[in-house]
């Protein structure tokens, strides 16, 4: 991802989600994220957006966020890549992250925290 313009941090060890640093432009971010899906240790995404159970958890998600002082629309599930988030959604406040720490148990796919 950092070879395709997007700054982030590696992953820890045995943690289940990875945080972009600063802003990201939408359009690199796309770009970055179709060059480097064989990579994506939870697949492509196609068949698991397309599960209702998953569409629901990514709704939860969202609700939970803008609970919690994070302006996020929810996602759209009509065609084309799903974004989560928004735009001028910075993953470095204090308010996001602690939104995250509280929300994350509702993403789907090994991204959230697991019991």
């Amino acid at each position: 991802m950092r070879e395709n313009g997007v700054d982030m941090p590696d992953p820890e060890p045995g943690g289940n989600n990875v945080r972009l640093r600063g802003k990201t432009d939408t359009e690199v971010l796309e770009k970055a994220s179709e060059v480097c899906r064989k990579y994506n240790p939870i697949g492509s995404g196609k068949k698991t957006l397309s599960d209702p159970k998953t569409q629901d958890a990514l709704l939860r998600f969202a609700r939970c966020m803008r609970e919690n002082g994070v302006d996020m629309k929810d996602p759209d599930f009509s065609g084309g890549p799903v974004r989560i988030g928004g735009e001028g959604m910075d993953p470095e406040s204090p308010r996001t992250r602690k939104a995250m720490e509280s929300c994350q148990e509702h993403l789907p796919g090994g991204l959230g925290k697991r019991p």
